[in-house]
This record gives structure tokens, sequence and C-alpha cells, in this order.
């Protein structure tokens, strides 16, 4: 082996341009002291003490850094020569903080991961609903029979209606009371305060002068609607004949 290989464990030998006249001329030790070296100066002239310490001991740094220590505790101002305070950020109560907010931002992400995968679920069921309708087979089926008002306003005539139990209503409205060459009708159906919920035309009644007319109890949302019935002769203009209210619950 080389004889210049350094053996492993052993330091780097220092800069050849270390020497006594060197430091002192350059006032490498005084410089130190003052921590104004740079960094690579500092640990070369670390380096070249620890291979040379017959040096500090002529310099009586030890003398010297006694003395201080003494002074410095004269004045009042005593020195920790213990190991300096690692600076706040490096604490092991930091470490634990983050540690402790990551696990409360993974469970808050997870929380909101799941609340929104239910919402997406409830999203779908609502465009499902849309897509679908409204409408619920009924399991009843049941016939009404009404008279309708014959002027505007009485609000006498009434068909009630229950969303909550699905029904299949088969109205009959009597038109009994009306000409003989009425055959043909259309109806108007209104919500209350809102607007035009349906038009029926070409309406026919049958042989015992009913008109019919079957609802699904859940077609329609809540409220009350009022229905207003047409005569439509062979020519001229369209004659009401007949007033009702529906109401949904």
């Amino acid at each position: 082996m080389n004889a210049r290989t350094i053996e492993r464990g052993k330091p780097a030998p220092a800069s050849p341009r270390f020497d006594r006249k060197f430091i002192e001329d350059h006032k490498l030790v005084e410089r130190y002291l003052e921590n104004k070296l740079p960094f690579k100066g500092a640990r070369d002239l670390e380096q070249w003490c620890r291979e040379h310490p017959d040096y500090l001991n002529e310099l009586k740094l030890s003398d010297r850094a006694h003395a201080s220590l003494k002074l410095l505790e004269a004045s009042g101002k005593p020195q920790d020569l213990g190991e300096p305070k690692p600076p706040w950020w490096k604490s092991h109560y930091v470490l634990i903080g983050l540690a402790a907010v990551a696990f409360i931002c993974l469970v808050a992400f997870w929380s909101l991961a799941g609340k929104y995968v239910l919402l997406q679920g409830r999203l779908e069921d609502t465009k499902h609903a849309l897509t679908q309708g409204p409408l619920v087979q009924p399991a009843v089926e049941k016939n009404l029979y009404i008279a309708p008002d014959h002027a505007p306003g009485i609000d006498r005539a009434k068909v009630k209606l229950n969303r909550a139990a699905p029904l299949l209503a088969d109205v009959h409205i009597d038109l009994g009371y009306t000409q003989k060459q009425q055959m043909q009708f259309r109806m108007f159906v209104d919500k209350k305060d809102q607007g035009r919920a349906m038009v029926l035309n070409n309406l026919l009644k049958d042989s015992n002068g009913e008109l019919r007319m079957t609802l699904n109890s859940t077609g329609l949302s809540a409220g009350t609607y009022t229905v207003r019935i047409e005569a439509l002769p062979p020519r001229g203009i369209p004659i009401p004949i007949g007033w009702l209210l529906l109401e949904v619950e």
C-alpha cells in the first residue's frame, strides 16, 4: 500500500500552508476566537492544532480561558459552558406537534372524503329520481264523483288527494247540466299563486253525461289547483261551464 494512503479512522492532514509563521502572520488564532474565520479555515486550524498541541500550550490558552471565566464570573455574567440549546424548530416537542397536526389533517381528509362519497350517492339518487319521475305505483284505486260549480269563486266542488298514500283516482265530473250538443270540452289546471300545471284538450263526456279523468295522487306536487272546464262548440268561442278545486296534500 502507498505510504501516503491515509489509514481508516485517522483524520486527514491539514493543508500544508498551515505552519506557525502562516498562523501568526494572519492572526488566525485571534480571528478564530472572535469567530471571524470562514468555516473551512476554522476546520483547517482545528486540524492543525490537533496535530500540534504544543503550539496551544505555548500560547497558554487554557490559562487565558480560565482567567477569562473568572473575570466574567466576577462581573456577574457567568458563562454556561454546556451544550448550546438547539433552535426551537429542532425540539422533539415540535416534531410531536407536527405529527399530531398531520394525523388530524389525515382524519379530516378522510371525513371529508366520506361526506363527499355520501353526497355523491345522494346526488345520483336525485338524478335517478328526476329521470324516473316522482310517480309512485298506487296500491289503491278509488272512484270519485263530483259536480262542478257553475260559476267561479264558489269553491264548493273539491277533490282531495294525499301524496303520502298513493292512490289511483278515477274522477267522474258530472256535466249532465250541459247542453246535448256540447260534447267536446277542454280543461285548464292552474296551481294557485304559481302557474299553469296542465291543459287537457278534446275531452268527451260519456253516455252518462260525465267527464272522466284518472289521476295518480303522486303525480302532482302538494298545493291547491283550480280547474276550469270549457265547452268547445263546433264553431264559435269556448264557453266556461264548470269550476272545481283540486287539493293535493
